[in-house]
């Protein structure tokens, strides 16, 4: 069984719907470390299933072994799937543990919803693990592995057709998972000037390391320029961050500059006092502007339900992944200043988070479209474009004063 490849650009972004203000720009001591075990575990595991395999000598008791000690790997010696009778590939811990302790915490770094994935993922193949431990014959237990090495391929982080890899291997890649402990960082919006890693909100926009120094990480490196004498290695979840970063700079110089000068504060008038680049959204648009058409809404409900309905919910408050229409997905939207550009960048380069990337352009474009109205949004005459310009959409995602059809009671307008 051959495995995908996983060398392209990433974007852990997941799904990446709850990125609160508030977060800090590092993770915590044991996060990075957390998360190369995680991903350790679910490797090991995967290998494990695939030597009993391609083994020429595996007999039914060899399955039997691969399998258990696969799921070892998984659960971690404290979940009663764990057998210590059979060898354990991983750690202690167990990926699966490694995964709920960085979820377990109260701040929602944006590689949670990657990681929520990774946890169904897991879940599934441990299912199919399970079946693959009581399978008699090999053909029985290539069926039950062959479908639980697919759910941990998608855990771990698998390339769809556009080169977009989600998983572990995407939110280590995208995020401050990727900072050693003890690494040096840096502000991700501003260029580079000295060797570490460029954040922002939680998102890893760069990594600049000395030529020579140090192996280049191809997985999850978009691009590589050279920089002040330094390799400069941006991620594929940059220009998401980035156009946040521009957005909110161009808020900020706007917003400093209309000021009357005979009442501004001594301080902003010098050099060293820059406006900050997080400016806060209004909690309620005026009057937005059309930006798709009813008939793309339409045909984007049947898209969201073939291929979002599974993890965001058949009502889109969210099952396995956050909710992404109504009051409560609105305030966060508010909070982590989100607009419309970087929604669709986010759905375009993340999503389906099994798959990212693997819709056609039309069909983003309608989802896209569903999700405006989900939110109330106004229908046009104009249709969501496939590859929206730069000046597309800028506006903060907000709830509508006028909605554009009568929310439910979660704040949602029903799509026809």
């Amino acid at each position: 069984m051959r495995r995908a490849n996983r060398i392209g650009l990433i974007l852990g972004a997941g799904v990446a719907f709850a990125t609160p203000a508030a977060f800090a720009a590092t993770a915590s001591p044991s996060a990075h470390a957390r998360a190369a075990a995680a991903l350790a575990d679910i490797q090991v595991a995967i290998s494990t299933i695939m030597a009993a395999e391609n083994g020429t000598t595996s007999g039914p008791a060899n399955y039997v072994r691969a399998a258990q000690s696969a799921i070892n790997a998984l659960v971690g010696s404290k979940d009663p799937a764990f057998d210590p009778h059979v060898p354990n590939p991983g750690d202690a811990t167990g990926s699966m543990g490694q995964v709920n302790a960085l979820l377990d915490q109260t701040a929602t770094p944006p590689y949670v919803p990657a990681l929520h994935g990774v946890q169904v993922n897991e879940l599934a193949a441990v299912a199919y693990l399970q079946e693959a431990v009581k399978a008699r014959g090999l053909n029985a237990f290539q069926t039950a592995s062959s479908s639980a090495l697919e759910n941990l391929e998608v855990a771990e982080g698998r390339t769809s057709q556009y080169d977009v890899l989600g998983g572990m291997l995407g939110a280590i890649a995208n995020t401050s998972l990727a900072v050693p402990d003890g690494a040096p960082t840096a502000n991700g919006c501003a260029a580079p000037k000295a060797v570490g890693y460029g954040l922002h909100h939680g998102w890893l926009i760069w990594h600049a390391v000395k030529p020579g120094a140090v192996s280049i990480p191809a997985t999850g490196t978009a691009s590589v320029k050279k920089e002040n004498g330094m390799l400069v290695l941006y991620t594929a979840a940059a220009p998401m961050v980035q156009h946040h970063c521009a957005a909110h700079a161009a808020a900020a110089t706007t917003k400093h500059a209309a000021a009357p000068a005979m009442i501004r504060p001594v301080a902003d008038t010098l050099p060293a006092k820059r406006p900050s680049l997080l400016i806060d959204a209004a909690a309620h648009t005026a009057a937005s502007p059309a930006l798709y058409t009813a008939a793309q809404a339409a045909s984007g409900k049947a898209v969201y339900a073939t291929n979002c309905a599974s993890c965001h919910g058949a009502n889109l408050q969210g099952v396995a992944a956050p909710a992404i229409a109504g009051t409560e997905f609105l305030k966060t939207a508010a909070s982590n200043k989100y607009t419309v550009s970087i929604l669709n960048t986010i759905v375009t380069q993340n999503m389906p988070f099994n798959n990212p990337g693997s819709l056609k352009p039309g069909e983003y474009a309608e989802v896209m479209a569903y999700l405006l109205a989900s939110n109330c949004y106004p229908a046009g005459k104009t249709a969501f474009p496939t590859n929206p310009p730069s000046s597309f959409g800028t506006a903060p995602l907000a709830a509508q004063v006028h909605p554009a059809g009568t929310p439910n009671k979660l704040g949602v307008c029903p799509v026809k």
